[in-house]
């Protein structure tokens, strides 16, 4: 079977995330994020800076057909872009990461997954939280948040990679 192209990717996260984002609300307890599987499962070997517009174009289109906070998501979502190879290298040993082409739970195997996708949706939320409180201070009432969102999150996200990537493309 042929693998997609960023671009349609691209807009099936998209598309998914304002879905999603738009039916589950469960006021301010959660907030839903599924387009990080989009950024996180980019390949390795790819330029930062090609990951950063990915990251930015994203977050954006997140921003605004969600009518967020302009910028919000795009910021979280560059500064999770910017984390996303040392925490693979974390995970993963370097021969492991090397040659994938893409960085999923077929490829580098579903425990070495989930902490990828763990740690990578963490920095996500906490930075999400974090410019979305405007500091500390009330960044402490926003952690019950960042957790349960954390992981409703890995939850969806490993049902979506498991039901299109694992499963379909073997």
């Amino acid at each position: 079977m042929r693998k997609p192209n960023n671009i349609i990717l691209f807009i099936s996260f998209a598309i998914i995330q304002i879905i999603l984002g738009s039916l589950i609300d469960l006021g301010p307890l959660l907030f839903i994020s599924v387009y990080p599987l989009f950024l996180i499962t980019r390949p390795a070997n790819k330029s930062i800076h090609s990951t950063l517009l990915w990251a930015f174009a994203m977050g954006m289109a997140v921003d605004y057909f969600t009518n967020s906070i302009l910028g919000i998501n795009s910021a979280a979502a560059l500064i999770m872009a910017l984390f996303q190879n040392r925490i693979l290298k974390i995970v993963c040993s370097k021969g492991d990461w090397d040659n994938q082409v893409r960085p999923g739970m077929r490829e580098i195997g579903a425990g070495r997954f989930l902490t990828y996708l763990v740690s990578a949706l963490l920095v996500h939320h906490l930075a999400f939280s974090l410019i979305e409180s405007f500091g500390v201070v009330s960044f402490i009432y926003n952690l019950p948040r960042v957790f349960i969102s954390l992981i409703a999150n890995t939850l969806l996200i490993l049902l979506i990679e498991y039901g299109l990537f694992y499963k379909n493309w073997r």
